[in-house]
């Protein structure tokens, strides 16, 4: 199953500027993963870098969750997008997850960032807007800003509307 790659860090040598830069709103609880195929549905569902299974108890609950939630929405999507093969990443997130820690009473849910399509890769932010918005829940959409580092120091002091504790992602 493929992994979710990391994002480059928004500080430090490495730092690049994007010019109009798709800005989404980067959610905190736990990077899910789940892969979907015409032939046998969805039939795989991990976390960032392996399968769920016993090692995180609090993550058991997710395959349940999708079933009931995200399920039929995207294998209709992909059905209609004519995909032969589908891995979305989500975040499994409640009211008070933080860092991959969640309150065990607290409500659940799956917020949709990110897919891959028949092995082609990572979806551009447009199309994955055109596929999912407003079929399924995705990360906030919060407009276009110039990835600069004075924007991402925006971010981190909260001068900037509508963000998160965790911040945002650019794409």
């Amino acid at each position: 199953m493929k992994s979710y790659p990391s994002i480059p860090r928004a500080t430090g040598q490495q730092f690049r500027e994007i010019p109009n830069a798709l800005v989404f709103d980067k959610l905190d609880g736990s990077g899910m993963r789940s892969e979907w195929s015409a032939k046998r549905g969805w039939h795989k569902h991990g976390r960032r870098n392996g399968l769920i299974d016993s090692s995180n108890p609090h993550l058991v609950v997710v395959p349940g969750l999708f079933e009931a939630t995200l399920a039929e929405p995207l294998e209709r999507i992909a059905r209609e997008m004519r995909w032969k093969e589908l891995i979305v990443f989500y975040e499994f997130h409640g009211p008070n997850s933080l860092a991959g820690c969640h309150v065990a009473e607290d409500p659940k849910r799956l917020t949709l960032f990110d897919a891959a399509a028949d092995k082609k890769g990572i979806l551009g932010p447009a199309e994955f807007r055109k596929a999912f918005e407003d079929h399924v829940e995705t990360a906030a959409f919060l407009g276009t800003a110039n990835w600069t580092r004075g924007f991402v120091e925006d971010v981190r002091l909260g001068n900037v509307e509508g963000i998160t504790f965790e911040g945002v992602v650019a794409k």
